[in-house]
């Protein structure tokens, strides 16, 4: 499906016609741009454009693409070219990085009501968080228990507060109305080792309407010798709404077809949730309330505070292309998961045949991506039959540069069979003799001992010596 095809369902109004109009002079995907422009716009009409119910109206996305390949930084750059004059200094005065704590957040919102309150138009909190490095922020979050509590809270427009000690006394800083916009950047690998499940069954992702985007073509360089952003002709409906919605608050209301069309749809979203697995699930549990985010925003982008059956089934395109999305970053999380790892001795000898057969150790180690040591390399490499290990010597200092070089393995001799041992004839069984009584058994005699000798002899001899002679 083209891009046209793709976006033509969810493109509706002065918004819709301002992503067309763009796409000529632009690389991104019409859906990552469109994103983009309801999280900026949205994020600046925040406090201004509520729901019929009175909740806020502001929409929070996030684009999911490979890194060049997905052209995120592209669509980003295309939706603030559109709206850069439509909202004023709202991007340059309310922008924020990735904040990674609860209480950093609430500090970071609370400053922005701070500084508003000597301004013309008085109180005025809204904060735009715009994450081009999502991944490293959800890395960081994770570890925070707070601040996927305040998310939630400021998406919901309600009291969020932290509590900090200054100079031995208890100090609460706190946001009555949160006017939080968020927009994100991530990779889809990305996506799938830092998104937890304990965090979407919570409710932080159904909060935050995720897009896969991917380039949409390629732009000639001898047609746009300077940046081509720069040919996008800025929208004055835009700007024209926004300075309608800022003038007082205004409430949506729907239509009576559209209010049936809602029905409908909620019923089906219903129907949807109860077949899907909690793990899946939990991603969409709020369609029915983002689809009516994204038609409250369309539909103030027209001036205008009720919202038809055309604007609601272009919100609903655009939270249906959404659904979609995560449904396929959900399966590329469970391929990674179930993927088997290879052991070490395979793994060394896809890496050999790779390189043609001979790697010296450092090759081998960086090709390995580090994650085993040299010892163990070579350890594993010397037991493997189809693996020689040899160190050359060099006629310089330094160590001896190890090779590993894969070779045939050697053929298996069978030895010779040794010859059957050769059975004796079997004996007649004769019949068993009767053993014999045993003598009786007579006590041993001890010997006499033996005859002292008689030191006659000696005693004469030692006479004969001792007589003088005459």
């Amino acid at each position: 499906m083209d891009e046209k095809a793709r976006y033509e369902p969810m493109a509706y109004g002065p918004i819709g016609a301002a992503v067309k109009a763009a796409m000529p002079y632009t690389e991104a995907d019409p859906v990552g741009v469109h994103a983009a422009i309801l999280a900026l716009y949205s994020a600046a009409l925040n406090g201004n454009i509520l729901q019929p119910n009175g909740r806020p109206s502001v929409v929070w996305t996030a684009l999911a693409g490979p890194s060049r390949v997905g052209r995120k930084g592209y669509a980003l750059a295309t939706a603030q070219t559109i709206v850069r004059d439509a909202i004023g200094d709202f991007l340059t005065l309310r922008r924020e990085g990735g904040i990674s704590s609860g209480p950093s957040l609430v500090q970071v919102m609370a400053e922005n009501e701070q500084d508003s309150m000597t301004s013309e138009g008085g109180l005025d909190g809204r904060t735009l968080i715009l994450d081009e490095e999502w991944s490293t922020t959800l890395k960081l979050t994770n570890r925070c228990p707070k601040y996927s509590g305040v998310l939630r809270t400021s998406w919901d427009g309600g009291r969020v507060s932290n509590v900090t000690k200054k100079d031995g006394k208890r100090v609460e800083v706190t946001v009555e109305t949160p006017a939080l916009g968020f927009h994100g950047h991530i990779q889809p690998s990305a996506w799938a080792k830092y998104v937890s499940l304990s965090e979407a069954q919570g409710g932080s992702f159904n909060r935050i309407l995720t897009v896969n985007v991917q380039r949409s073509k390629l732009l000639r360089t001898a047609r746009h010798k300077r940046n081509p952003l720069s040919e996008i002709k800025v929208s004055s409906s835009l700007r024209l709404a926004y300075e309608w919605a800022r003038k007082e608050v205004r409430e949506m209301d729907l239509s009576d077809a559209a209010a049936d069309r809602y029905d409908d749809m909620r019923a089906a979203y219903e129907a949807q949730m109860d077949e899907l697995p909690d793990d899946i699930s939990c991603f969409f549990e709020r369609a029915e309330e983002q689809v009516m985010r994204v038609a409250c925003i369309l539909t103030a982008a027209e001036r205008k505070t009720v919202i038809n059956v055309k604007a609601l089934d272009a919100a609903q395109a655009f939270v249906e292309f959404s659904i979609k999305s995560i449904k396929q970053l959900i399966s590329q999380t469970n391929v990674q998961k179930a993927r088997t790892v290879l052991p070490l001795d395979v793994k060394i000898r896809e890496k050999l045949r790779m390189y043609g057969g001979e790697m010296t150790s450092t090759q081998l180690y960086r090709a390995l991506s580090s994650r085993y040591t040299a010892d163990e390399i070579y350890s594993i490499a010397e037991d493997m039959p189809d693996v020689e290990v040899t160190q050359v010597r060099q006629h310089r200092p330094g160590q001896n540069p190890t090779i590993y070089r894969l070779v045939e393995p050697a053929a298996e001799v069978e030895p010779d069979p040794e010859p059957e041992p050769v059975k004796a004839p079997a004996r007649k069984r004769s019949p068993a003799k009767k053993a014999a009584v045993p003598a009786k058994k007579t006590p041993a005699v001890p010997p006499s001992p033996a005859r002292a000798r008689t030191p006659r002899k000696a005693a004469v001899r030692k006479t004969a010596t001792t007589t003088p002679s005459a």
